[in-house]
């Protein structure tokens, strides 16, 4: 408890470091491109989507953040289908590998949001044809290990096309993680969507990415078969508050209508994400997750159902990782992931969990 206590402190003064100097920088809901916070894999959906430190064989955790790039994810190749909201559907696939025999490993990743086939219609809605539209990112990672560090850097080109109107840029990632040479224990950070936007939009000037720095720790308490990740989210922006107007409200001594306030502790754990695994077996697991930004954000005003939860779980047969994940918005509305992971040579290498005899 006093690992966590410690972390928390940590992680609510750089929130208030970050604030002082990213202003001005865009968030959801004020940026283009937002597809590029959504999870690359059901692991990621399963435990709280934000997590820059989780561990796996899954190759496309170097969408989460480029420094997971290391040699467990060598010669593995994973697709990720997830069927998102009304009839989108988002698709991600990775393949990383190492060159010669150098510390460092390269991946490829494909990202891909389709929203389907829409009805064009004229100025009276009349009926003229069809168009699609689509949010799209290719890319390219590195990651370079150094003993119980590493650093890494992911170069994404990014678009989207709305009928004959696209928006196109450029984005960086970079980060670094921890690994405790001796415990089950992984710090790290995570820069994302660092970079610039262009769109043909008339009238409108160009978007921002969707910038969102993070910081997270994972670890493994010595004898329990459990693994807990804690990660804060958009460190360069610490009021993520919105009220409603129409639902947030009290009134003032004469009558009127004012906002509710948000106290200190409540904005603060809004950056917070939670995610648990229970190692139940080397070949399978099941996770849990929570973040609370997305219970505040979706949950209905009569009642919180589930909005901010997520489940999921992960088995290992032979050379292939199955992995389920689930997130839950509002009642009756969700988002699934399924993501399969597959090595291209001599099999994953076990894990050993250490657990109380």
């Amino acid at each position: 408890m006093r690992q966590i206590g410690l972390c928390t402190f940590i992680l609510a003064g750089i929130i208030f470091g970050f604030e002082r100097t990213a202003q001005a920088q865009s968030i959801g809901g004020r940026s283009k491109l937002d597809f590029l916070q959504l999870p690359a894999q059901a692991k990621s959906n399963a435990l709280g989507t934000h997590h820059v430190t989780i561990s796996g064989n899954d190759p496309a955790l170097f969408i989460q953040n480029p420094a997971l790039l290391d040699s467990s994810k060598a010669n593995n190749v994973s697709i990720n289908l997830m069927p998102y909201l009304a009839d989108t559907r988002f698709v991600n696939a990775a393949y990383a590998r190492r060159v010669g025999k150098s510390a460092g490993v390269w991946a490829v990743g494909l990202q891909y949001l389709n929203y389907g086939t829409m009805v064009e219609t004229d100025d009276i809605g009349n009926v003229i044809g069809e168009f699609r539209a689509a949010d799209y990112g290719l890319s390219a990672g590195y990651g370079h290990s150094i003993g119980a560090f590493t650093v890494g850097g992911t170069l994404k080109m990014v678009g989207a096309s709305v009928q004959s109107y696209n928006v196109f840029g450029l984005a960086l990632d970079w980060g670094g993680v921890f690994k405790h040479p001796e415990q089950d224990l992984a710090i790290g950070f995570a820069v994302k969507n660092m970079g610039f936007v262009k769109q043909n939009y008339s009238g409108l000037s160009d978007p921002a990415l969707p910038l969102d720095v993070r910081l997270g720790i994972t670890f493994k308490p010595e004898y329990m078969p459990i693994r807990v990740s804690l990660t804060a989210h958009h460190l360069n922006k610490f009021d993520m508050v919105y009220n409603d107007p129409n639902l947030f409200f009290t009134y003032d001594d004469n009558g009127n209508k004012v906002p509710k306030k948000v106290g200190i502790a409540e904005k603060l754990s809004r950056h917070l994400s939670l995610g648990a695994e229970a190692l139940l077996h080397p070949n399978f697991r099941v996770m849990l997750g929570y973040d609370h930004l997305r219970r505040q954000e979706l949950r209905l005003s009569d009642r919180g159902a589930l909005a901010g939860f997520s489940f999921g779980a992960w088995m290992r047969i032979k050379r292939f990782e199955v992995g389920y994940g689930r997130s839950q918005y509002v009642t009756g509305f969700g988002s699934s992931s399924l993501s399969i992971v597959m090595n291209m040579k001599n099999g994953f290498a076990k894990e050993t969990v250490k657990v109380r005899p």
